[in-house]
């Protein structure tokens, strides 16, 4: 689609921070469009240069629009996405997309994806998945320039280049985005067997092997995720990363605790991902709302096998992603 006019939004329904904006309205300004689903951790890692870009140019005939696109059902509901945005402090123009119908007259596939669009209306760069914000901040200023925006030079944003971290220095490879529900799981490392009450239980086996998905207890998949339906049970995976974290739903309406253990011990707050919180010294995090939760924080990447123990019924679990 480069090169070509920016297709008018289609689709969408609430406005965040905004009233309902056009593409024909939005003439005369520079558009960066952001296609996000707030639980994706790779979308999340770009809000804090999306924000440094707002803050910069939004005087400057910049005008960015987040167009949240959902991957799972949960995310289709408005009052989630406010609290996204709320938690994340975003003061730019957020739109729901809950059909994918925008995404897709994007001709869009991944999250994140962003495209820039000049002052003229026509798509001038775009661009897949986190990373590479130095290009876009330049080229964000150079169709500033273009429309005849003055950016001081004192000012000009240039974005850091991202970090690279130590994993890209090792031989093991890092474990992929691994999702739960029936449509796109891999599969599990045991299989269900049967009792008298049905075939949903699962037995562990003494040995895991790496990236592969381990379950205890009593679990039905669903398309999206799993949901546990018995007394307690766990969710296990061996993993090489360096933070960890994990897509929950609560299926009813009371907070629950959900329990996390490192290698068979419950975490430190040295190695603790920013949802935890510890009782006791058992660290445990509190499911409160639909989201990504962060799990497991290592200075390197390492690897190591995280379990997820639950007594909730009212527990259900979407995906594993990993940074």
């Amino acid at each position: 689609m480069f090169e070509s006019d920016a297709p008018e939004f289609k689709g969408t329904t609430d406005w965040i921070n905004s009233k309902p904006l056009t593409m024909k309205s939005l003439r005369g300004k520079v558009v960066f469009l952001d296609f996000w689903t707030y639980s994706c951790v790779n979308c999340i890692r770009t809000i804090p240069h999306l924000k440094e870009l707002h803050d910069k140019y939004s005087s400057n005939n910049l005008v960015i629009i987040g167009v949240h696109t959902p991957e799972f059902e949960f995310e289709k509901e408005t009052k989630n996405i406010k609290e996204a945005v709320k938690k994340h402090g975003l003061k730019y123009p957020v739109v729901n997309d809950p059909e994918n119908i925008t995404w897709r007259e994007y001709g869009n596939q991944y999250w994140p994806r962003q495209t820039l669009i000049d002052s003229k209306g026509m798509i001038r760069l775009e661009h897949v998945g986190e990373g590479g914000f130095d290009e876009l901040a330049g080229k964000v200023i150079e169709l500033l320039e273009e429309s005849g925006s003055k950016i001081n030079v004192i000012t000009k944003v240039m974005i850091k280049k991202e970090n690279m971290t130590s994993r890209m220095m090792t031989a093991v490879s890092p474990t992929p985005e691994t999702y739960l529900g029936e449509e796109r799981s891999p599969g599990f490392g045991n299989g269900a067997v049967c009792v008298p009450e049905g075939c949903d239980r699962y037995v562990d086996i003494p040995t895991h092997e790496k990236d592969k998905v381990y379950l205890s207890g009593d679990w039905i998949q669903e398309k999206e995720f799993i949901k546990h339906v018995g007394k307690e049970g766990y969710v296990a995976l061996k993993y090489s990363a360096r933070s960890v974290n994990i897509v929950l739903k609560p299926l009813g309406t009371k907070p629950f605790k959900v329990w996390i253990q490192l290698d068979g011990k419950f975490l430190t707050k040295d190695n603790a991902g920013k949802d935890l919180k510890f009782e006791k010294d058992k660290s445990y995090i509190l499911v409160d709302r639909p989201d990504m939760y962060n799990i497991v924080n290592t200075q390197n990447f390492e690897t190591h096998e995280v379990k997820i123990v639950t007594d909730s019924k009212d527990f259900s679990m979407y995906t594993f992603t990993f940074g």
